[in-house]
Formats: C-alpha cells, sequence, structure tokens
C-alpha cells in the first residue's frame, strides 16, 4: 500500500508586540457605520454591509497611506482619493483595489498625470504635465508617451507624432505653440488616434480600437484577445493572466462580466455568471472539464522537487528584515551536498515582488506535478503568516491569502510519496564544503532514507496557534529559524548517523526556541508521522 508522507510547518504572524487582533473597535461593523481593526493593522472607519467595507469610508495602512471614498464588498471601488505617505495624491475612478478608468496622480516631485488608468498604472488617452514645464497629449503607457501624441515643449515648440517608451520614433509637425491650453481644459488628439484603425485585427496597445477585434496587453504581463469598443476591451474575448489563470467569455471594465469560464491555474474549472469579476452564480459544476496537464517525470530514483519562497518587502503589513535572505540561504542548502544537490530544474526561487498568491499557487504546481510515486517535494516559506494562511507579497490587509487549505489541494494532487513544508525556516552562513568522495556517500544516504521510512503526516509549528513567531536583531533571523538551521547543520543528530530526522529537529528547537524565549514561544508537532523521515544530512 502506497504510503504519503506529509510534513506542514505552520508560522504564526511575525509581528512585533504592537500586533492586534482584527476586531471591530467601535460603532456598528455589520450593518452601519463603525471602525474596524484588521490583523495587518490597518484601520477603517466608515460605513459596512453585510459585515464588508460598503459605502463611504477611511482606510489607513500600516505604512501611513491612506484612502478615502467609496468601498464595494471589502474593496475600494468608485471615486477615491489615495494619499500616499511619500506625498503623492491620486483622485479618481477605482476598481478592486486598484486606480483603473479616469483619475489624477499629482506626484511628490511636481509631475501631474491626467487621463486614463489601467492596473494601477497610466495607460491609455492622457495628459501629463512635467517639472520643467513641458506637457504631453495622446496615448500613454505605464506613465510614457507611447503611440500617437503631441508634446508641448516649455520652449514655445511642439512635437507631434509616434512615441515609443517616452521617446519620439517619428515628427509629423513641430511649430511653434501660441495657443496652448493647460491640461485640465484640453483632451487627447482624438485624430491622431482614430489614423491608427486599419485592420481588423489590431494591437490595441498601438491603435485604437473601436467595434472591433483586437489585442491587449496589460501592464503585468496579461493578454486579452476579444471584442473591443471605444478603444476598449468589452464584449466576449479570452484573457490570458500572467499568474497563469485563464478565463473565457464575456468581459467588461476590465473584468469577467457576463457568462464565462474561468480555468485557474491549480487546476480548478469554474463556469458561472460574473458581475465585474465577482461570480454571483455558478452555471453548472464544472469538476468534469480538463485540468492543466503537467507531465510527470518518472525514474526509479528519488528526487527532491523545491519551491522557495521569502517575503519581506510588504505594502500592508510591517516589513520584515531577513526573509530575502532566509530564502537565498535555503535555495544554497538546497543545491548544496547537505540539502540534496538539487538541480536547476527541481528548485525555483519567488521572492518580493513576485511571490504573489497566485505565482506561488501556479509555481507549486508547476514543479509538485512533475514528481511521480518515489519523490519528495517540499515548499519553503519565509513571511508573515496570519491564522490558517501564510500572507504573499500581494496582501492589501484583507484579500489574497494564501491559504493553508490552498496548499493542502496542491500537495495533495502531486503524486509524491514525501511532502514537505517548512515555514520561517532561516539557513544562514556559509555551508561546509565536502570532498568529493563524501558528497556521493553522504547523498546516497540521505536518498536511501527516504525508501526507508513508512510515512504519514506531520505538522511542524515554529509556535502554538495563540503564539508570535518572533524575529531578534540581535541573531539577525527568526528565533525559531535560527535554532531550525542549527540543528539541520548537524547539532539535533543526537544518534550520531549523520541523517537529521523530522523528530530530531523538532527536539531540538523545542528545547532551545522555549529556553530562548523563556517560553513566550513553544514549537509544537503532531500528526501520524515517521519521526525518522529525513530532512537534513551532515558529513
Amino acid at each position: 500500500m502506497k504510503v504519503i508522507v506529509s510534513v506542514v510547518a505552520l508560522m504564526c504572524t511575525l509581528l512585533s508586540s504592537s500586533a492586534v487582533s482584527a476586531q471591530c473597535v467601535t460603532g456598528n461593523c455589520i450593518n452601519g457605520k463603525g471602525s474596524f481593526v484588521f490583523e495587518s493593522g490597518a484601520k477603517y472607519s466608515g460605513e459596512f454591509q453585510n459585515s464588508q467595507m460598503s459605502g463611504q469610508g477611511i482606510l489607513i495602512f500600516t505604512n501611513g497611506d491612506k484612502y478615502l471614498g467609496s468601498f464595494l464588498n471589502q474593496y475600494r471601488e468608485g471615486q477615491g482619493k489615495f494619499v500616499f505617505a511619500n506625498g503623492d495624491e491620486y483622485l479618481g475612478k477605482v476598481k478592486k483595489n486598484k486606480f483603473s478608468g479616469e483619475g489624477t496622480m499629482k506626484y511628490a516631485n511636481g509631475r501631474i498625470y491626467e487621463g486614463n488608468w489601467e492596473d494601477n498604472k497610466p495607460n491609455g488617452l492622457g495628459g501629463i504635465r512635467f517639472t520643467d514645464g513641458a506637457r504631453y497629449e495622446g496615448m500613454v503607457k505605464d506613465g510614457n508617451p507611447e503611440g500617437e501624441g503631441t508634446m508641448f515643449y516649455a520652449n514655445q515648440t511642439k512635437f507631434s507624432g509616434k512615441w515609443k517608451n517616452g521617446k519620439p520614433l517619428k515628427s509629423t509637425t513641430e511649430t511653434a505653440v501660441a495657443d496652448a491650453k493647460p491640461i485640465s481644459e484640453t483632451k487627447p488628439s482624438q485624430e491622431a488616434v482614430n489614423q491608427a484603425v486599419k485592420k481588423d485585427i489590431r494591437n490595441c496597445n498601438e491603435q485604437y480600437c473601436h467595434n472591433c477585434q483586437g489585442e491587449y496587453t496589460y501592464t503585468d504581463g496579461s493578454k486579452f484577445v476579444g471584442d473591443f469598443k471605444s478603444g476598449y476591451p468589452e464584449g466576449q474575448g479570452t484573457m490570458q493572466y500572467v499568474a497563469g489563470d485563464r478565463y473565457v467569455g464575456g468581459w467588461s471594465n476590465h473584468s469577467p462580466h457576463g457568462e464565462g469560464v474561468m480555468y485557474y491555474k491549480t487546476g480548478r474549472v469554474y463556469g458561472g455568471v460574473w458581475e465585474y469579476g465577482n461570480p454571483i452564480r455558478e452555471l453548472q459544476s464544472m469538476s468534469n472539464l480538463p485540468k492543466e496537464h503537467i507531465e510527470t517525470v518518472k525514474d526509479s530514483d528519488v528526487r527532491i522537487w523545491s519551491l522557495v519562497v521569502g517575503v519581506g518587502r510588504y505594502a500592508h503589513m510591517p516589513t520584515l528584515k531577513y526573509t530575502d535572505d532566509d530564502a537565498y540561504h535555503f535555495y544554497s542548502f538546497l543545491k548544496s551536498p547537505e540539502g540534496g544537490a538539487l538541480k536547476d530544474e527541481q528548485v525555483r526561487v519567488l521572492i518580493d515582488e513576485d511571490a504573489t498568491r497566485d505565482n506561488i499557487l501556479r509555481s507549486m504546481r508547476q514543479l509538485f506535478m512533475k514528481a511521480d510515486e518515489n519523490d519528495v517535494v517540499m515548499l519553503y516559506f519565509s513571511g508573515h503568516g496570519l491564522e490558517g494562511s501564510f500572507i504573499p507579497v500581494d496582501y492589501d490587509g484583507y484579500n489574497n491569502k494564501l491559504q493553508h487549505e490552498d496548499i493542502k489541494a496542491v500537495f495533495e494532487e502531486s503524486k509524491a510519496k514525501h511532502k514537505i513544508c517548512v515555514a520561517d525556516a532561516c539557513f544562514s552562513g556559509s555551508l561546509l564544503a565536502m570532498k568529493a568522495a563524501n558528497v556521493d556517500v553522504a547523498l546516497n544516504k540521505y536518498y536511501k532514507e527516504f525508501e526507508n521510512t513508512k510515512g504519514g503526516m506531520a505538522l511542524l509549528m515554529s509556535s502554538k496557534s495563540q503564539e508570535y513567531s518572533l524575529e531578534d536583531h540581535g541573531l539577525r533571523s527568526g528565533i525559531f529559524s535560527h535554532y531550525l538551521i542549527k540543528g539541520l547543520k548537524g547539532e539535533a543528530d543526537t544518534d550520531k548517523n549523520k541523517i537529521i530526522s523530522i523528530k530530531e529537529l523538532y527536539d531540538f528547537t523545542y528545547k532551545n526556541v522555549k529556553t530562548y524565549t523563556a517560553g513566550a514561544q513553544t514549537p509544537s508537532i503532531s500528526g501520524n508521522y515517521d519521526p525518522k523521515m529525513p530532512i537534513s544530512v551532515i558529513r
């Protein structure tokens, strides 16, 4: 009978003593007006409907950013003002927490953009007022002139033509400007835009698309192919998200709208009726539709497949100092003989901006589905955690938690015999080199131990469910992480057999973390597991 081993190390929040629990602090936070403090420390004061932020309100983030305006179903949505801690100010339309539609950004350096926004960036028809007195009117991409447009220079000349990455490609006119109007009194040149409409299927990043078929690539790399109306994707089409999801169906306001099917990167397929990105009714059971196929790598050897994640630069959570270093050190450990000497195709690293919820789940699937019945799959996560979830970089204080259930689903789908999740794990310092003869002996012994263990399930936690996992500036790492690495490097090898087992590692970390924190943090282990399961090899 095949035995599955799953080792899950869950991490509580890496917060200081100032961390708070999510709670309603004043008023009516169900249906009415009230004030609510989120787990991240963000504070909201305003209107609630069905226990969600809906209506007018103010949201203050832990980094000092502030949003004042409309909310809908827990999202910043509608008309609003965003005041950034760095001095930038945005006033305009917001959709699902992102600047989308008409809006004006006054940058702290004096630059002003007024026009269309997509996915938090100036994209489409707009005007830019530069700090040197020049101004631009026309097509914009990622905040820079791109496409047809005119630049009005401070020396009273103008330049009209095509632009790319903020630079002119070809001049059509260069004349004196005597009747130039302020940006707020002008609209981008529609005549220049219309000259681009020539083909039935168009690149709508470069050309204006009106009632036609075209394709458009969003600033994050996601691509829409389908119907366009008045310059924007609208109607029927296919959206290939850069994170790996794919949507086919109705589309409006840059979101699924109408009947459509979402093919998630995890393999889940959902068909339903959508309302501006929100599924409101399922059309039918989609469980029988095909999943994305990833070919299993079959052989008789034991292989380790690993995803390494480190997140520290959060926008809506306290910044962590050591997580990126932790992740790179763990990656180096996996590439070393002590960690299994993994090949490049067997390990992937996601740091900070790459460590979004979707990227983590997609990368897990792409790696873990390659494992066969002899193999080991391993997720390493270093970053914040909340109850029942890890926190990726795109967590906004409420949305995009990486739920433990989502991680478990990918682990369960994998054919691997051994399944390991380690969180709050830091491997610092250089690893001792081995002589070539010893490397082969140690690796063979390490991989053989995976074949000899009978399996089960173990949950190795850096702290109890109501405790925080703490960082220590003196140790320059998490306290649990510090002793975890010391144990993996050899100090946990109580039976001196050169193999660190999961039980040995737990015993070592439990004793040292509890002693160091005077009982404030207590690692724990639970589940039906083989205590001899190997976790590292030493010289």
